[in-house]
C-alpha cells in the first residue's frame, strides 16, 4: 500500500473536518447563507445607474446638504420658515458628510434603516406569534413593491418607520423583561424613540402615535409609577432635538417659524374630504403591497386565526385606528402608509401560519380565486413582454436581456405556484409555499430591477446631459442661470449645480453668460434668442451660452 505524502493527509484531514463542522451545524449555516444572499439585494446597488426621482428627492437632497454645508444642525438654514423639522434632514446631511455627495450617501440611510425594520419587524412578530410566522413577516415585508422603491428613496419615510418599530419593540420588552432594570432600560428607550420619531417626521409621527395610545395606556395603567416617570423622561430627552430647533426658529423667523409647522399639518389633515379616497387608497394599497394585500384579503375573508393572538391592541386596533385616521385626511400619498406594512406583515403571517376555514366552502374559493388570480397577472406580464418590445428596449438603459429574464422569471414562478393550491400527486393544498413561491422571485426581481436602475431611475436622462464632457467642462467652472425650467426638473438641477440661480426677471437674461432652460421660445418671445446660441440638448432642457459676451 502507498504511502500518502504528509501534505495530502493533511489535506483529507482539514476536508474531513469541514465536512464535519457543516454536517453538524447546517441547520445554522444554511439559514445564515440564506439570509446573507438575501440581504445582499439590499445592498449591491449600482450608483451609476441611479438618478434622484423627481419632485421629493431633489427637495430632501438639496435641503440636506445646505444644512451639511452651513453646518449647523438645529437652526434652519432656510430664507423662510420652513414647514418640517431638521430632523427630516439629518441623517441624509451626516451621510452627505461622511460618503460626499451622491446617490450612494443620499440613499444609504433608508437602505440601512430599511434593513434593520426588517430584523425589528422580525423580533415583534417573534414576540407577539411564533418563528414561522415572525419569518413569514419578514418576507411579507421585503417583497411588498411600496417597501422596495422607499428602501430606496432618499427621505426619512423608512427612518420614521424604523423608530415606530423601536418604540413597538421596546415597549414590548419592557413588559416581559426578566430583570427589573431592563425594563426601566426598555421602556426609557421606547418613550424616546417616540420623541425622536416626531423630529424625523414632524406632525405626520402623530398618525401611528394615536393608533398606538390605546396599546401604551392599557399596559402602562397597570404599572409602577417608576416606569410611567421613565417612559415620560424617555420622551422628554428625545424631544431635546426638537426643542432646539424649534428655539432657533423662534429666534430666527418669529412665531411664524413655529406656526408654519402646525399650518402644513393642518392642510394635510384637514380640507375638502375626497370620497374617492374611500376607494382608490384601498385599490393603491393593494397594488403597492402585492401579493400581500390581496392574499390578506382573500384570506380574511373566508379564514380566521386558529389561535389567540397576544397584545390584540396592537395587532388589531393599532393598524385599524392608524388606517381610519389616513384616511380621513385630505391628502394620502401612498409612502403615508409605510408605517403600516409592518403591521399588514405581522397580521398576514398570524393568519397565512395557521388558519381554519370560515365558510363550508372557503377552501375551494381561496384555490379558484387564487388561480384566476395568478392566470390574470401571467396574462398581463405576457401581453406586457410581448406588445410592449420597444418601451423595454427604450427605458432598460441597455440591461434588456436582464428585464426579458426576470419577466420569465416571474412567469415561471407564478405558474409553478399554482401546483401548491391544487392536489397534485404528492404535493397538498400549502398556501404557505404558494405564498413563498411567489414573494422570494417577486423580491428578487424588485431588487434587482432597483439595484441596476431600471426602476427609480426617472431622471436618467438629466444626470446624463449633466455629465457630458461638454456640459461638465462648462458647469464645473461657471455659475449656471436657470430660466423657465420645469419645476421638478428645477429642483433637481439645484442640487446638481449648487452654485446655479434662478432667474425670475427676463429683462436680466442678456448678463448672463450660460443659460439652461425648458422653453427656448421664450426666448424668441422676448426677441433676445439670436443672442443665445445652443450647446446641449436633452429632452426639453437646452444649455445656452450668450454669444454677445
Amino acid at each position: 500500500m502507498p504511502i500518502l505524502p504528509s501534505s495530502m493527509i493533511k489535506y483529507m484531514k482539514i476536508k474531513e473536518g469541514v465536512i464535519n463542522f457543516f454536517s453538524s451545524n447546517k441547520r445554522i449555516i444554511i439559514p445564515l447563507i440564506i439570509a446573507l444572499f438575501y440581504i445582499l439585494f439590499y445592498f449591491l446597488v449600482d450608483f451609476s445607474t441611479q438618478s434622484l426621482v423627481a419632485h421629493d428627492e431633489g427637495l430632501y437632497a438639496r435641503r440636506a446638504k445646505l444644512i451639511e454645508s452651513s453646518d449647523n444642525w438645529f437652526s434652519p438654514p432656510f430664507p423662510s420658515p420652513h414647514h418640517k423639522t431638521l430632523g427630516s434632514y439629518w441623517f441624509i446631511a451626516l451621510a452627505i458628510r461622511l460618503f460626499g455627495n451622491s446617490e450612494l450617501a443620499l440613499r444609504l440611510p433608508s437602505i440601512i434603516a430599511s434593513f434593520f425594520c426588517l430584523i425589528s419587524a422580525y423580533l415583534i412578530a417573534l414576540k407577539i406569534t411564533n418563528k414561522k410566522s415572525a419569518l413569514i413577516s419578514v418576507f411579507s415585508l421585503s417583497s411588498m413593491p411600496l417597501w422596495i422603491q422607499y428602501s430606496r428613496y432618499a427621505s426619512p419615510d423608512i427612518l420614521f418607520v424604523l423608530c415606530i418599530l423601536f418604540v413597538i419593540l421596546f415597549f414590548l420588552k419592557s413588559l416581559d423583561s426578566p430583570q427589573f432594570y431592563r425594563q426601566y432600560v426598555y421602556i426609557f428607550v421606547s418613550g424616546f424613540f417616540i420623541a425622536t420619531s416626531f423630529f424625523i417626521r414632524s406632525y405626520m409621527a402623530f398618525v401611528p402615535l394615536i393608533g398606538l395610545s390605546p396599546f401604551i395606556f392599557y399596559n402602562l395603567i397597570n404599572k409602577r409609577n417608576i416606569f410611567k416617570i421613565l417612559f415620560f423622561t424617555g420622551i422628554f430627552i428625545g424631544s431635546i432635538p426638537t426643542f432646539f430647533n424649534l428655539y432657533f426658529s423662534y429666534q430666527k423667523f418669529g412665531i411664524i417659524g413655529i406656526t408654519t409647522l402646525f399650518d402644513f399639518a393642518r392642510k394635510q389633515a384637514l380640507g375638502d374630504f375626497g370620497f374617492n379616497n374611500l376607494l382608490l387608497i384601498p385599490l393603491n394599497f393593494l397594488y403597492l403591497t402585492f401579493p400581500v394585500g390581496i392574499l390578506f384579503l382573500i384570506l380574511f375573508i373566508f379564514t380566521k386565526p386558529k389561535n389567540n393572538i397576544s397584545y390584540p391592541l396592537l395587532i388589531y386596533y393599532y393598524p385599524l385606528i392608524s388606517l381610519v385616521i389616513l384616511l380621513c385626511m385630505s391628502t394620502s400619498y401612498p409612502h403615508y402608509f409605510l408605517f403600516l406594512l409592518p403591521s399588514l406583515s405581522i397580521l398576514f403571517s398570524v393568519i397565512l401560519s395557521s388558519n381554519s376555514s370560515r365558510f363550508f366552502i372557503s377552501r375551494i374559493s381561496i384555490k379558484y380565486l387564487l388561480l384566476i388570480l395568478i392566470t390574470l397577472i401571467s396574462f398581463v406580464l405576457l401581453f406586457f413582454v410581448i406588445n410592449y418590445n420597444n418601451f423595454i428596449v427604450q427605458h432598460s438603459y441597455g440591461n434588456t436581456l436582464l428585464v426579458y429574464i426576470i419577466c420569465s422569471f416571474l412567469l415561471i414562478s407564478y405558474i409553478t405556484s399554482i401546483r401548491f393550491v391544487f392536489d397534485i400527486r404528492v404535493l397538498k393544498f400549502d398556501l404557505i409555499n404558494f405564498f413563498y413561491n411567489i414573494v422570494i422571485p417577486q423580491y428578487i426581481s424588485l431588487s434587482l430591477l432597483f439595484n441596476v436602475g431600471i426602476l427609480g431611475n426617472p431622471n436618467s436622462n438629466t444626470k446624463l446631459f449633466l455629465r457630458d464632457e461638454v456640459v461638465y467642462s462648462i458647469i464645473s467652472s461657471n455659475t449656471i442661470y436657470l430660466f423657465s425650467v420645469d419645476s421638478k426638473i428645477q429642483t433637481l438641477l439645484s442640487y446638481y449645480l449648487p452654485s446655479s440661480q434662478v432667474v425670475r426677471n427676463a429683462e436680466d437674461l442678456t448678463k448672463y453668460k450660460y443659460l439652461i432652460t425648458s422653453d427656448i421660445n421664450s426666448l424668441n418671445t422676448l426677441k433676445i434668442k439670436s443672442l443665445f446660441k445652443s450647446i446641449k440638448k436633452s429632452d426639453n432642457q437646452f444649455l445656452l451660452v450668450n454669444i454677445s459676451k
